[in-house]
Parts: structure tokens; sequence; C-alpha cells
């Protein structure tokens, strides 16, 4: 039996450690045009501003939990995200408003993104004694993952991107049997996924813009007509690696059906509407795009792939409703199957949906007292103190520790639709097979 355990608290006293540092060994990603760069930084002086107000709003100790975990996270970005720094203020205000949201149980984003990206270093850190998960073949999930690339069978679409950005088809990177390339995968597959996993809710303040505009789907105003901005969605970043799970994680060839621009067309109006993680790559992408230089010297293949992939796994990540579609019922088949999640296919956007399902614990939940009489007092209390992830006999399990009645009450309401949604074995979202995992149990403690 293979167990590991997360916790805000193991967090903080392994990084006090010096553990669950990022890695920044392949960033910066890119050549940033200072011209460009400057004409964003003028908007600089509102991070300061949103920081101040988030501590109004939100007391002292909840704040001395978010800042210093957003403050790594914006040191980070400097290097992996320039352009994160940006619109922190927006993602900000945002992730605190969705928290005390009246429509639906409300919880932390603004702590989730960054524990996220400490999951991910734990999970696929097979160097300490506690980090690393052994699954059934006796190996981690990162030695696994590197052995799936490397085969280049389900991963050719990765190759094929690594040749159009200028790799010599012999480079030894691509070789399985080079040493060095299962070193090199490991180090990329780590940052790629915590990059990814740290920005991956960048969306939720784009889904808000498109709620309002559908709300206003009545009203004639060039504004909200989805499909036409889905089409130049389309023609815009349909060649990019962000299409590549639209199209099976194939390249499109001669044979291509004339109607499938259309259905390209629709998935991604679907896409924009139901899910913040289509919004969040297409932004992740669109504010790299804004201050790269171009056109230069590539520095490297594999740089550009970390942004690429990276903005793939954004995306996958919230694509559960795209793959189902209509079917709600757990009769149903997937309607559109060729979406779904593999880690012999994807690992990285596999590697981050599992990390967001397992990223329950720390996150603040607020209630309210004497709302009735017009006094609004708010505490952050913490329902879930820890996840732990077991492996045994080719099972997964995953236990959520909630002490709270009502919260655990809350969690289990759910859990056998995110268990069938997520894990079923024919047809569940993540498909955990090339793990050795043959089953997957979600329990509430």
């Amino acid at each position: 039996m293979s167990r590991i355990k997360f916790s805000l608290n193991d967090y903080r006293d392994g990084f006090a450690e010096g553990y669950f540092l990022p890695p920044d060994i392949l960033c910066p990603y890119y050549e940033i045009d200072p011209t460009l760069y400057k004409a964003f930084n003028s908007r600089d002086w509102r991070l300061k501003m949103s920081f101040n107000e988030l501590r109004k709003r939100v007391g002292k100790e909840y704040f001395s939990e978010i800042y210093p975990l957003q403050a790594r996270t914006l040191d980070y970005s400097t290097r992996a995200f320039p352009s994160y720094r940006f619109i922190l203020p927006e993602v900000l205000t945002y992730d605190w408003l969705s928290i005390v949201n009246w429509e639906k149980p409300g919880r932390d984003h603004v702590l989730h993104q960054p524990l996220c990206g400490y999951i991910v270093l734990k999970l696929l850190d097979d160097s300490r004694e506690s980090g690393g998960l052994l699954l059934p073949n006796n190996k981690t999930i990162l030695q696994t993952c590197v052995n799936n690339i490397l085969q280049w069978k389900e991963t050719a679409y990765i190759r094929e991107f690594l040749l159009d950005c200028g790799m010599d088809k012999n480079d030894p990177i691509l070789d399985i049997n080079n040493k060095i390339s299962h070193i090199c995968w490991r180090i990329f597959l780590r940052e790629a996924a915590f990059t990814a996993a740290v920005f991956h809710d960048l969306g939720y303040p784009w889904r808000y813009a498109e709620t309002i505009q559908r709300n206003l789907e009545g009203i004639n105003t060039p504004a909200v007509k989805q499909n036409q901005g889905a089409e130049q969605i389309v023609d815009l970043f349909g060649s990019r690696l962000l299409y590549s799970p639209f199209n099976g994680y194939q390249t499109i060839d001669a044979t291509c059906p004339s109607t499938w621009k259309n259905k390209l067309v629709n998935l991604t109006s679907l896409s924009l509407s139901k899910t913040h993680g289509f919004p969040g790559a297409l932004g992740f992408l669109h504010l790299n795009d804004c201050i790269r230089r171009y056109p230069y010297k590539m520095r490297s293949p594999m740089h550009s792939l970390c942004v690429e992939w990276a903005a793939v796994a954004i995306m996958m990540h919230d694509m559960r409703e795209i793959y189902w579609g209509e079917n709600k019922s757990t009769a149903d088949i997937p309607e559109n199957s060729f979406l779904r999640l593999d880690f012999n296919r994807d690992p990285l956007s596999s590697i981050v949906t599992l990390v967001d399902v397992i990223q329950e614990f720390g996150r603040p939940a607020v209630t309210y007292e004497d709302a009735e009489k017009f006094q609004v007092n708010l505490k952050y209390e913490k329902p879930c103190s820890d996840t732990e992830l077991e492996v045994e006999n080719g099972v997964m399990t995953l236990r959520y520790k909630i002490e709270n009645d009502e919260k655990r009450a809350l969690k289990l309401k759910y859990i056998s639709s995110d268990k069938y949604k997520y894990f079923d074995n024919q047809n569940g979202f993540l498909n955990l097979e090339s793990l050795g995992i043959n089953d997957v149990m979600l329990v509430v403690n």
C-alpha cells in the first residue's frame, strides 16, 4: 500500500524546510518585448490597492494566509507568466466574491490555486521519502508519465509540435533509450504541471463576463453574438496546441469532413459559456502573446511547449461538462468521448485535473452571523483539514477529512455523482487505467 497526505500545515512546514519551492529551471519561457510590457505596467498600482482592499474585507487571520501564498505565486509569475500581475486584481476580486456568493455554497479560490501547485510538487516528487506515490507497477506517477510520453504512441501530437517548432527528429530528448531524455522530461513535466496548476482557475473572471453576456441574449446587440466570437477564436487559435483535444489529439488530415469547422465552432461556443477552463486557457495564451517578442529566434521548442501545453491543461481540467454534453443521467454515455482525459495521451492535463479533485483542504468557506439584524459578521472556516491519497491493489482512494457536519453532508451530497462523472471505468472523464488504477473510491471522514 502506498499513501500520501496533503494539508496546509504540511505545505507550510515543508516550505519552511526548503521543500515545495516553485520549479523554474526552464522559465522564462519566452523573451519579453519591453515596450509592450511597459504599456501593461501602467496599471500596476492597482495591485497594491487590491491587496489592501482585500485585507479590509477578510480580516487579519484569513489575509495572513492569502498574502504569503499569492506573493510567492506573484514572484514565480515574473518569470513563468509575467502578465499575471496585471490581472491579479481581477482574480483577487472575483475569487473573494465567489466565496461570499449566495447562489451556491462559496469556497476559496485564492488559496486553492497555489495549493494545487503544492500538490503537484509533492505528488510528482519521488526524491523525498514522504513524496511520490507508488503505483501498482512499483513506479511513481512521474516515472510512468515520462515513459508514456517517450513511447510517442498516444503522444505523437506532442512530438509533432516540437518538430514544428524546430526540434531535430534525432534530438536525444525524443529518444526513450536516452537517460538524459528521461531527466529532461521529468523536469519539464513537473514545471509545466506546476505552472498549469497555479494558474488553472484564471478563467473565473472571464466566466463571470460570459454569464452576463448570456443573461443579455435576448437583447439585440453585437456584443452577445456568441457564435460569431467562437468562430473568430477558432480562426485565431485553431492551429495552436490548445485545439489538439478537440481533434482527438490528432493532426487534422485531408479527410477532415467539411462540417468539422462547424463542430469546432459549436464546441468552442459551449466551452466559452459552460466552463471556466477554456476562457482561462485563452486568457493565459493571449496575455502571454501580448508581451511576447516576435519574431525572434526561438529559445527552445521545449520552452514553447511548456506554455502551450500548460494552456491545454488549464482548459481540460474543466471540460467534464462538455465531455458529457447534455447527457445528465448515469445511464447515458458521453456526447464528446474524444475529449476523455487519459494519462497515456495527455498526462499533463490528467495530472492537473486529478490535483484539482484532491485540493479540498485548507479552503475557507464563509459563514454568516446576525444577517437578520442587518449586521454581517463573516467567518472564514476551513471545513476540510487534509486530503489523503492511497493506492492499494489497483484501487485509488481519496479521503477528505471534514470536521464540520454541515460541510461533510454537502460533500457527501455530490460525491457519488463526482465519482461517476470523473472516475467511472468505462465513461469517467479521467481515465486512470494506464496508471494501473482499476477503481477510485471517494471517502469523506
